[in-house]
């Protein structure tokens, strides 16, 4: 179908609860006798479920099919609406991409990559993040918005890994319910995605994801556990994979019994574009077919009743799901389609905040960064200096408004500096450029999209030649990268530093140049194990990836992306959590509140932070967790919390955190539930999975 073709690039969904919403600000004794007499359901006194109960006994049959599908028609643009129903006052949902800022065919903010959220090791980015998002989308008349993506890192050429957060479970569902939370905040649905297992590009529509019951709950599930915890997301999209051969949008197991009966969910689900396969998907826990009516609509759900599936109680409760969220996101009382100018401003202030505070130091050695204000000849290398990178696809944001790294170099260099430019496409010429320089900054960037994985882990074309040439010709080179992921640096012995940028947004350029001189010190951390080489990832077989015969075996189970390094003791190139300062930290002082507790019980434990550099700088300091053997078979260490702390240059602080059961938890087959073992629990702190100072020992008693 053409309308499918065109919008197959679209996010996945999920929505947080703020709980009823005063906006509009009016009460329910404004609404008229009348009005409430003839719709008892706009008494605002009422719970969005006692009114979404009296608004779904008024409607008639085709009004309710109606809600459970996409159509055209939206007043405002959008990538996916539900049309009003002027009879009963039920407002028209309208939708947009954004888990990187708003994608609706209008200009919004480019936000930096939503796995620089993850970067970050700090909550409170992600919430502004997602509150960005929010009010930019609402500005827009939207009601909804596909973000954020949530999926697991699994494999490291995953051409959508710049849309989701980590390799590790628990941080990719912090970050998400943060990034929900702020969504959310602004009266805007969020829609968690893409529900679940859509780990790979490569033959998504059709791959089955072949994962047994512990994986699926301790690894890929538990991002998703999270945000809805945290965050009562309004909405949730399913994918376009199977999960063990049943359509992620027709899979009863995962989307009634794993995420409405064991997550929580309350609100609604929408399928990807398209990935619906049969009306009886209402049965299985599917709320809306989007975009348009393929499956769902009243000739095929009528002849499916005839059926038996879905049953008018499948439809009343797909329908009453959807009512309830509106109600609860105030869209009755409200135009959702009501637009207002974006605040660029605060949308560029948000743009850069993100980048400063994700970017990763992945090496510096000599101290040749920070750059000193008396560099005289610099050399600026590389396209993507010119031109900051985005991902590709549904996340692809029409910026407002954006900057670039030369130029930002360049007014931050002074008028006193002679900065000069070389776009890397004549390798030779670049390396004369950078000879003459007092340093070299070469820029090198990825291609990641929706649609397609990287062919390999490469830098594309000849930019790893160029970086060769140019650490060859100056021996003060720096590289700045701009990827959504890992890359290969087989020149990595020849540069002085390298910082990680991802794609870095809006004022990405003025967020590099700072970071580059020092007036914002480094302080991200990266969220996925950079590799070595190409075949030291945990995913290594054709079966495992891209699959063999339409299935993908995640024999690796449990142990993905730093669990597997660690398992296997195999070195990466840089570690998960890793990430350098132009300070130091020091880590002293672990004390356990408790050293044993019940299975039911936290683990509290504190620990001092000690900036030792002479820059003011921030630490992320992270607990890990390894898990006794009794009855599984676990991963040596599991991230288990994590803390970032801002610190004056011989300052220290006192952090202080706890680590959940469910962190200390393993998924038991036999009884379908987390439990935690009787035994001694590693408790291990510091800056990195691979660099853990402090150890502690706590014991789990029956």
């Amino acid at each position: 179908m053409r309308v499918a073709t065109t919008l197959v690039f679209c996010a996945a969904l999920t929505v947080p609860g703020p709980g009823p919403l005063s906006l509009g600000q009016a009460t329910a004794s404004a609404a008229s006798a009348d009005a409430e007499q003839d719709r008892p359901w706009t008494d605002r006194s009422r719970s969005p479920e006692e009114r979404a109960e009296l608004l779904l006994k008024a409607m008639t049959f085709g009004e309710k099919v109606g809600m459970l599908h996409g159509t055209l028609g939206s007043p405002v643009p959008t990538t996916g609406y539900i049309a009003p129903i002027p009879r009963l006052g039920v407002p028209g949902v309208t939708m947009t991409d954004g888990p990187a800022g708003v994608r609706n065919g209008q200009k919004a903010t480019a936000l930096p990559a939503p796995v620089a959220q993850a970067a970050s090791f700090d909550t409170e980015v992600a919430r502004r993040y997602g509150r960005t998002v929010g009010s930019e989308a609402r500005a827009r008349g939207q009601s909804q918005v596909f973000g954020p993506g949530t999926n697991v890192q699994r494999v490291p050429v995953n051409g959508r890994n710049f849309e989701y957060y980590s390799e590790d479970p628990y941080l990719a569902g912090t970050m998400a319910g943060a990034d929900t939370q702020g969504i959310q905040s602004q009266g805007v649905i969020a829609t968690v995605k893409h529900y679940m297992a859509n780990n790979q590009e490569t033959d998504r529509m059709t791959v089955s994801a072949d994962i047994d019951e512990r994986t699926l709950h301790e690894i890929y599930g538990k991002p998703f556990d999270l945000a809805v915890r945290a965050s009562r997301p309004g909405s949730v999209m399913c994918s376009y994979n199977r999960v063990n051969t049943v359509y992620a949008c027709s899979n009863e197991h995962t989307l009634r019994t794993m995420l409405r009966s064991r997550f929580g969910f309350d609100g609604y689900v929408v399928s990807d574009y398209p990935s619906t396969h049969r009306t009886s998907d209402l049965a299985a826990g599917l709320n809306v077919e989007l975009p348009l009516a393929f499956h769902v609509n009243r000739l095929t759900v009528r002849a499916a009743q005839s059926a038996g599936a879905p049953s008018q109680a499948d439809v009343d409760q797909r329908v009453r799901e959807i009512l309830t969220v509106l109600f609860r996101f105030g869209l009755f009382e409200r135009d959702g389609t009501a637009t207002s100018p974006i605040d660029e401003r605060a949308g560029n202030d948000a743009a850069q905040h993100v980048a400063e505070q994700s970017a990763v130091l992945l090496k510096n050695d000599g101290e040749t960064l920070p750059l000193k204000d008396s560099t005289a000849r610099i050399a600026v290398i590389g396209s993507a200096a010119a031109d900051s990178a985005q991902g590709g696809g549904s996340s692809k944001v029409d910026p407002l408004s954006e900057d670039s790294a030369l130029e930002a170099v360049k007014r931050r260099a002074g008028s006193g500096a002679h900065v000069t430019y070389h776009d890397g496409g004549d390798v030779r010429g670049a390396a004369e450029a950078a000879e003459s320089a007092d340093v070299a900054l070469v820029f090198a960037h990825d291609k990641e999209e929706e649609g397609s994985d990287r062919a390999d882990l490469s830098l594309p074309g000849s930019q790893d030649e160029l970086i060769e040439k140019v650490a060859e010709a100056n021996s003060r080179t720096s590289v700045v990268l701009q990827t959504g992921g890992p890359v290969l640096m087989p020149w990595l012995p020849r540069v002085k530093s390298v910082l990680e940028t991802w794609y870095p947004g809006a004022r990405g350029g003025a967020a590099t140049a700072r970071l580059l001189w020092g007036d914002v010190n480094p302080s991200g951390k990266l969220p996925q194990t950079f590799p070595a080489r190409e075949e030291d990832v945990p995913a290594n077989t054709k079966e495992q990836y891209p699959g063999v015969g339409g299935t993908v075996h995640y024999s690796e189970g449990v142990d993905v992306g730093y669990r597997w390094y660690d398992a296997t003791d195999t070195k990466p190139l840089f570690p998960f959590g890793h990430g350098l300062s132009y300070s130091g930290f020091d880590y002293s002082g672990l004390r356990l509140e408790k050293d044993s507790g019940g299975t039911g019980d936290a683990v509290r434990l504190s620990f001092t932070v000690t900036n030792t550099g002479k820059r003011a700088g921030s630490e992320a300091a992270q607990v890990y967790v390894g898990k006794p053997d009794a009855g599984a078979d676990s991963p040596p260490r599991e991230l288990g919390g994590y803390r970032k702390v801002s610190l004056k240059p011989g300052e220290s602080k006192r952090v202080t955190l706890s680590v959940d059961p469910q962190q200390l938890s393993y998924w038991d087959t036999r009884t379908d539930r987390f439990r935690v073992s009787p035994g001694d629990y590693g408790i291990a702190v510091g800056p990195s999975s691979r660099t853990l100072p402090l150890t502690a020992t706590y014991r789990v008693t029956d």
